[in-house]
């Protein structure tokens, strides 16, 4: 489960990289998806929801923020805290162990360097994202993944 239905005011935006599988019953879709903040396919992996882990894997999700790709990514969720309430979703359970910790931390203390941009990605950009590198592929119904050359998802 990655949301409850909408009992918040405010945009809902998915941090996750990838879609979570199936739709139970109260759950909402998000406003914006913004899989560039989420952490990267080989932290996921070195880190394995392991709690013993969590304090190290933040402090290496703070440093890949600072990868161009995720720092726009950041910046348009500041943009998006400053047009009012968010809610961040994650299918990450327990929410304590979950990256999305992190960005609230992040979005409390305020901008990032840069000015904020606004918005976000629609949903409907949800085919151009990689599934291995988490990145936003340009065309659309790309085969390949014009980063690392994954294949994508359609």
């Amino acid at each position: 489960m990655y949301a409850v239905a909408r009992p918040w005011p405010g945009t809902r935006v998915l941090v996750d990289r990838s879609l979570p599988l199936g739709r139970p019953c109260g759950i909402t879709y998000p406003d914006v998806w913004l899989a560039a903040v989420a952490p990267s396919a080989a932290l996921w992996r070195w880190y394995g929801m392991q709690e013993a882990r969590y304090p190290a894997f933040a402090d290496r999700y703070e440093r890949e923020l600072g990868d161009p790709v995720r720092a726009a990514g950041l910046r348009r969720l500041h943009g998006l805290a400053g047009g009012g309430p968010l809610v961040l979703q994650t299918a990450v359970m327990p929410i304590h162990l979950s990256h999305a910790r992190v960005l609230a931390r992040h979005l409390r203390a305020g901008a990032v360097g840069g000015p904020p941009e606004q918005g976000g990605d629609d949903a409907c950009w949800l085919g151009r994202v990689c599934p291995d590198c988490g990145r936003h592929s340009a065309v659309r119904g790309a085969a390949t993944c014009p980063y690392c050359r994954a294949p994508m998802a359609g």
